[in-house]
């Protein structure tokens, strides 16, 4: 075989494989909403599990300046919450062991919406050196924290993905599923995305200082 015709064979196959690899995620139904120097921000809808109720369901990937550690204590520790969710005005976290905790919150939310709260599960799935993975569940339990008058608790799911990519650098994925709210999505979608380009740009900043 002359090596031309080697080169050719090899190109295509290098060709080929690309174009499947670009197919393969072109198909798993996100499209890009916001990006801006710093975060990008993916959104598809799909069933929220148990239900045939289309969903909006959020990625969001950027990468930080910032320890494993440092960026992980941010995300959860009740401590820390304020310093990057401006709009929080009640957080608590409940611990059941380690790996599992139960945490509440409590947002204002701008006009026309109605202030939102989330009780959730939070599960440690994975902890090493280079890689914290944390999922959060909607808890069904109304006894352990009333709902409020006047307060929308939407069934919400998803998981944090840090992954030490170099020395004092991290990148994180963030993955956020939430039953739809009964608002038309040209109001809702503005809102959702400012709000989420916003706070993730904050949690940035204060887990790089």
């Amino acid at each position: 075989m002359s090596d031309l015709r080697l080169i050719s064979i090899v190109l295509f196959m290098v060709i080929g494989y690309q174009l499947s690899a670009q197919s393969v995620k072109a198909d798993d139904g996100y499209e890009i909403v916001r990006q801006d120097e710093k975060i990008t921000m993916y959104e598809r809808w799909t069933p929220f599990p148990g239900t045939d109720t289309k969903s909006r369901q959020i990625k969001m990937v950027f990468h930080t300046n910032s320890d494993l550690s440092k960026i992980y204590a941010f995300i959860y520790e009740d401590s820390k919450i304020s310093q990057w969710q401006d709009n929080i005005l009640e957080y608590k976290i409940t611990p059941k062991n380690d790996s599992v905790w139960i945490a509440y919150s409590y947002y204002r939310i701008p006009w026309p919406l109605d202030n939102q709260d989330y009780l959730l599960t939070y599960s440690l799935l994975e902890k090493t050196e280079n890689r914290i993975i944390l999922a959060f569940n909607h808890l069904e339990d109304d006894g352990l924290y009333a709902i409020r008058k006047g307060v929308d608790r939407r069934p919400t799911m998803g998981r944090w993905e840090l992954e030490k990519v170099a020395k004092g650098k991290v990148k994180v994925t963030y993955i956020i599923t939430s039953l739809p709210l009964n608002t038309p999505r040209f109001i809702t979608d503005r809102l959702v995305h400012n709000n989420l380009m916003s706070t993730i740009n904050k949690l940035i900043t204060v887990a790089e200082k």
